[in-house]
């Protein structure tokens, strides 16, 4: 049931701090990558933006949803004040086994995907990053309830890739030193979140059997398949771009929008990241409600200014190379509208109360309808930036409906949800 007088104090500092790390998320990129296309050029600048997409979906592999499902976990033993030991270390084992099934994944890839196989090296390096990244422990702060440490760390180990970059980055044929320097911060984060879980937090690493191995796999699997489905929407466009458009500028146009898209889309992360264990503890529905429907509102003016600034925006990203593009960033506009949602509904909401099969099943229904409308656009030989554009922003919508639809019977409630809310992991 929903408390009456809930606390929000945390969910208040929370999301102010995660804020500031998202600042720190512009400002870093808008700082590097200006710079970047500028040196590396469209051409070459295309395979960094591939990469970057290609390695999201081995990311999903290895996180197996257990940022999400680690939040939670780590939220209930907090609350009830039990040991973090055992989830941790279990979440720890996973993870490292999952890495070295990515890594047989990535060595299948790498041959069949025409850039990955023209550009072996980068591909390599860049799922390093991505192994050391599925080994932070953020799941651990954001169950606890202190984001602190994830901005500072983001912050102190940013400034080293930053530095790195402008100092030794000068053209197209030093492309290999950019994901070389991002697996360098991302090493720093890495050992500075530790320090602090062992030393602060005074958690272990412990033996764990393989029942609660087993066990703590288990509960991920229904919060992977959400993820993954979730990849399939915002990554596998970027990746039948790169197999059935041959124009780079093309790739480049749309790896730019939708870098500017998520961007934007990650103003919403600090309301949701602290929200989500805020309900799992909490159950504070009119604070979702308010949250939605004065988000909604913000999301729906700067979608309209987003596709009316299209020029002046992808000119400041790109360069003045780049300014034919503008009408894919015009195109993309309805994304952030629909995706603010999407994303307040998800599991802040529908995981929070314990719906996480049917948060699953709007995502897939999302993922099966823009499959069905990539196998039609290239069947009528219609792919090309526009229409895929256009089914990006048809798929958000549809998104948007399924989650809406599992979601308003909830928040219409004047007190809590049902039993399952209260459901251990």
């Amino acid at each position: 049931m929903e408390a009456k007088t809930p606390n929000r104090k945390l969910f208040f500092r929370n999301t102010f701090f995660q804020y500031l790390l998202q600042g720190a998320q512009y400002i870093f990129p808008l700082i590097t990558i200006p710079y970047l296309t500028r040196v590396l050029g469209p051409d070459i600048y295309a395979v960094r933006a591939y990469v970057y997409a290609a390695m999201a979906f081995l990311q999903t592999v290895i996180n197996y949803g257990f940022n999400t499902y680690g939040t939670r976990v780590i939220a209930l033993a907090s609350a009830e004040g039990k040991s973090l030991d055992a989830p941790t270390s279990a979440i720890i084992f996973l993870r490292l086994m999952l890495c070295l099934a990515g890594s047989a994944i990535l060595c299948i890839a790498i041959p069949l995907i025409p850039i990955l196989a023209q550009n072996p090296t980068y591909a390599v390096i860049a799922f390093i990053n991505i192994c050391l990244t599925a080994m932070l422990p953020d799941f651990i702060f954001q169950g606890i309830e202190d984001m602190r440490i994830i901005t500072k760390r983001y912050v102190a180990s940013q400034v080293v890739a930053v530095t790195c970059i402008f100092l030794f980055i000068k053209g197209p044929d030093q492309l290999l030193l950019v994901p070389i320097f991002e697996t360098v911060a991302t090493f720093i984060a890495l050992t500075w979140s530790w320090m602090d879980v062992f030393l602060v937090r005074h958690v272990r690493i412990a033996p764990v059997s393989s029942k609660q191995l087993a066990r703590m796999f288990k509960g991920a699997t229904a919060f992977f398949a959400s993820n993954a489905a979730d990849t399939v929407l915002s990554s596998l466009t970027t990746l039948l771009i790169g197999i059935y458009i041959t124009n780079e500028a093309d790739i480049s146009y749309w790896s730019l929008a939708m870098m500017v898209v998520s961007a934007i889309q990650a103003l919403y992360s600090p309301i949701a990241n602290s929200l989500y264990p805020h309900m799992i503890k909490r159950r504070d529905f009119k604070l979702a409600r308010k949250l939605l429907i004065l988000g909604t509102i913000a999301a729906f003016i700067g979608s309209i200014a987003y596709a009316l600034m299209s020029g002046i925006i992808m000119a400041i990203i790109g360069g003045p190379e780049y300014a034919e593009g503008a009408y894919v960033i015009a195109l993309t506009a309805p994304l952030l509208l629909f995706s603010y949602v999407v994303i307040i509904l998800g599991f802040p909401v529908l995981a929070a109360v314990g719906k996480i099969k049917t948060l699953t099943a709007t995502t897939f229904a999302a993922a099966a309808f823009q499959i069905a409308g990539f196998i039609l656009l290239i069947a009528l030989g219609r792919f090309d930036i526009f229409t895929v554009a256009i089914l990006r922003d048809l798929t958000e919508f549809v998104f948007m409906l399924c989650r809406l639809g599992c979601a308003l019977p909830y928040l219409r409630r004047p007190h809590g949800c049902t039993s399952d809310s209260t459901a251990k992991p």
